[in-house]
């Protein structure tokens, strides 16, 4: 996308929130603004466990890839009657 299109959003919704901002009374507005504040903390600590989780099960896997290839595979015959 072009870089400009999307700097034009973001600006427009900035408005946006401003405008709705400034319907509410100061007090409720406050309050907005903290849970807002809240939610993008959440948001980021949720995007970092997910990032850890990834990358930890990345490690696990590429780990296990390579210590599959440098020991042996023991195989055992069975037969089924």
């Amino acid at each position: 996308m072009n870089r400009e299109f999307i700097k034009n959003m973001i600006l427009a919704k900035q408005y946006e929130r401003d405008a709705f901002l400034s319907l509410l009374s100061p007090t409720i507005a406050k309050h907005v603004q903290v849970i807002e504040k809240e939610v993008k903390e959440m948001i980021f600590e949720v995007a970092k466990e997910w990032v850890v989780d990834v990358s930890g099960a990345v490690n696990a896997a590429e780990k296990e890839k390579t210590a599959g290839a440098d020991s042996e595979i023991k195989v055992k015959k069975v037969s089924i009657d």
